[in-house]
């Protein structure tokens, strides 16, 4: 059993963990390891996937902005249906009680429906229904993914901020993953300021040695530490990135659509009281080691 259990930590190496369970190998540097083998294989693949028609600029930003990306008759429907599924069928995932992260997101109401492909659906909430199968944005993420075949995921999301204190965590600077993956938003209401607009550090998803050695840093504290989440930046580097020139905050009307590569840095922006942002958030949790 024990040999079974050291050989599962040993295979995670070549997983979407965000980093390996052996505290000796992240000492050691596994993680630069990890980090660099998962760039080489993604740059490999774009030579197959990269269409820059779809994804121009994409690579060199690190997100892409589209607008007015629904027919108006369409997006009306979503837009209905979206309300009713809210109202109905959503949870809360940040609603109080002894889970101390749900504590420390108290600031928010985070209502959120993960999007279920079953009869049922299709039935009561056609709309929505097709707009998972989504060939454009299905497009958009097999290319930004470098695979033909991908599982996406989809949620129904309603962020409401409902004090003042702004203890979100997905407000501060962060990175999801050590190596390439993505997440994209279809925006029912205008993006403003004052409802907490996506923020994004241009270019951060791209290879460097800053991040190499950030990359093994962070798996290191993340032990050494247990306050500490995986994938926060620090206090120093969250101010140098939060007054920098590469940082942008993506404000658009309603009916845009946002694909990031969200192992760039980014965070949510903070919002006003009582503002609420709503939309479909889509996602995928990609082994980039698939292909090795």
């Amino acid at each position: 059993m024990l040999a079974t259990l050291k050989k599962t930590k040993f295979i995670s190496i070549f997983t979407a963990q965000k980093r390996v369970e052996y505290k000796a190998f992240n000492f050691l540097g596994l993680q630069i390891l990890r980090y660099l083998l998962s760039k080489i294989i993604y740059l490999i693949s774009s030579f197959f996937f990269n269409d820059k028609k779809v994804l121009q600029n994409y690579d060199k930003d690190g997100y892409l902005l589209i607008n007015n990306f629904l027919d108006k008759n369409e997006y009306n429907k979503l837009k209905e249906e979206f309300e009713i599924i809210i109202k109905t069928k959503s949870r809360n995932i940040y609603d109080t009680s002894n889970d101390l992260h749900k504590k420390a997101n108290s600031s928010i109401n985070h209502l959120v429906y993960e999007f279920q492909n079953n009869p049922d659906i299709e039935f009561k909430f056609p709309t929505v229904h097709k707009f998972y199968s989504n060939i454009k944005i299905n497009e958009l993420f097999k290319n930004a993914e470098r695979k033909k075949n991908i599982h996406l995921y989809m949620r129904l999301e309603r962020i409401k901020t409902i004090d003042k204190f702004k203890n979100d965590q997905n407000s501060k600077w962060h990175t999801d993953s050590f190596h390439d993956t993505h997440k994209g938003w279809l925006y029912l209401t205008d993006v403003k300021k004052e409802n907490g607009p996506f923020n994004y550090i241009v270019g951060s998803n791209k290879f460097s040695f800053r991040r190499m050695i950030w990359e093994y840093s962070n798996s290191i504290q993340s032990f050494l530490d247990k306050s500490l989440s995986w994938g926060f930046l620090n206090d120093k580097l969250s101010d140098k990135y939060e007054c920098g020139t590469k940082k942008i905050e993506v404000t658009c009307k309603e009916n845009s659509f946002l694909i990031a590569n969200t192992h760039g840095y980014h965070r949510r922006g903070d919002a006003e009281l009582n503002q609420i942002r709503d939309g479909f958030a889509f996602y995928t949790r990609e082994n980039p080691f698939k292909k090795f």
